[in-house]
């Protein structure tokens, strides 16, 4: 497990803990190791935290999938306004199809299971 992964596992068992306040690790060379726990409890061995991983990056890509749309949809609403300020009511009428699209499958995004 590479460091990246170790923290998405970490930060999902732990999802209230603060890097490097609560968490730090270093590298030495030979791969990541914990440095520092301040949480309560032990910390999470290396299998409970290969067991978290899956959920863990499930619910990493969900959340970029609703960012990345996010940003279409800010985007669809500029050029919604820039259609509309320009007089341009077809391109506008058009526009507004993709944003209700948009929005209807952020919904989606929002109502899914949680895939963890």
């Amino acid at each position: 497990m590479n460091h990246r992964e170790r923290l998405t596992a970490l930060l999902h068992l732990y999802p209230a803990a603060h890097l490097p306040e609560d968490v730090a690790f270093s590298d030495d060379g030979t791969g990541p190791v914990l440095t520092h726990w301040g949480l309560p409890g032990e910390p999470p061995t290396e299998a409970q935290l290969l067991a978290a991983l899956p959920g863990a990056q499930a619910l990493a890509a969900a959340r970029q999938d609703l960012r990345d749309t996010q940003d279409m949809l800010d985007e669809r609403y500029r050029l919604y306004n820039r259609a509309g300020a320009t007089g341009n009511l077809v391109a506008q009428t058009e526009i507004r199809v993709e944003i209700d699209d948009l929005l209807t499958y952020m919904k989606e995004l929002r109502d899914a299971p949680n895939p963890a």
